[in-house]
């Protein structure tokens, strides 16, 4: 006959075997789960060695490239620029080196570019007292910012296309230099011992303008304005801009939109994007060397180019 006791130890045997099933039921899937874990981390990092092994070989072809362009770089511009005078326009705050590197490879392909001109921050106009002194110096007195800072790129451009200052006659290259709208910085040997500013740049130039995404002056305020302005003085231009990726930015290219975004520009002046790279100062020069053709594009990477270089042709 069966008692309340053997009751009671039938059910603790139940729940003994219930709690002893789900340990050992637990044990097993837990075990599942983290081998399954293992083998997925062990997946993960095999795909991550494999792609940082794809990296590292791609980094090493992208710096052959680069390396490749680099020594090529003299051999392509050579001969381009025999006999031409290029003078060199900066926005201060770009890029220096870009730049310096743009006017040694000018140079090298036999064009006479003593310096860089650098157009200074003090052209922002920022107060009263620099727009009463350049409109004095430009002769357009009591004007507003932008009507000032406007005919003084009329006047810059009228400087650089007569090649140097006339005889007997105040030069505004001078008197810009004197007060700190702009400065003069000698590149190489060109510009020689008794070099002056009343001579640059020595005859009847093309214009290399440069700017860039960290010119010290508004892009708006130069590059289309002054580029309208040598357009005018029939002055051959060519406008590079020296890219600087930022959080927030402009994209590359935005620098150059106001003469690629103009038709009748964009007939007559040749834009580089990527003067921050070798290839970008590799086009420049050769679009340099297209004006004495008549031929223009727009170069580099950026909204508005075309292509990355100038098409070739004998020099």
């Amino acid at each position: 006959m069966i008692n309340f006791r053997f009751h009671i130890v039938s059910l603790i045997a139940v729940f003994l075997a219930l709690a002893l099933g789900i340990v050992m039921g637990a044990t097993v899937v837990n075990r599942a789960i983290v081998d399954r874990l293992n083998d997925r981390i062990d997946t993960v990092e095999k795909n991550a060695n494999a792609r940082k092994a794809e990296s590292d070989q791609l980094r090493s072809e992208v710096g052959q490239l680069q390396g490749y362009v680099d020594d090529s770089k003299d051999f392509a511009v050579t001969g381009r620029l025999n006999g031409a005078t290029v003078a060199t326009v900066a926005t201060r705050g770009v890029d220096g080196d870009a730049v310096t590197e743009t006017v040694q490879l000018a140079q090298q392909a036999g064009a006479q570019n003593v310096g860089i001109l650098w157009l200074e921050e003090k052209f922002t106009l920022a107060d009263n007292e620099a727009v009463r002194e350049l409109g004095e110096i430009i002769g357009r007195p009591g004007e507003n910012a932008k009507a000032t800072r406007d005919a003084a790129w009329g006047a810059l451009a009228t400087r650089l296309a007569a090649g140097g200052a006339g005889a007997g006659s105040s030069d505004v290259l001078n008197a810009l230099s004197n007060a700190g709208f702009v400065k003069f910085e000698a590149v190489g040997t060109q510009a020689g011992d008794n070099f002056s500013l009343a001579s640059f740049p020595g005859a009847p130039a093309r214009v290399l303008l440069v700017d860039g995404t960290a010119g010290a002056v508004a892009a708006n305020d130069v590059v289309a304005p002054l580029t309208n302005e040598l357009v005018a003085n029939r002055v051959p231009v060519v406008a590079g801009e020296v890219f600087d990726e930022r959080d927030g930015g402009p994209d590359r290219g935005a620098i150059l939109s106001g003469i690629r975004k103009n038709d009748d520009l964009t007939k007559l002046v040749s834009t580089v994007d990527d003067l921050d790279l070798v290839e970008g100062r590799v086009a420049a020069v050769l679009a340099l060397g297209d004006l004495s053709r008549n031929v223009v594009g727009q170069y580099g990477h950026g909204a508005g180019a075309k292509q990355s270089l100038p098409a070739w042709s004998s020099p």
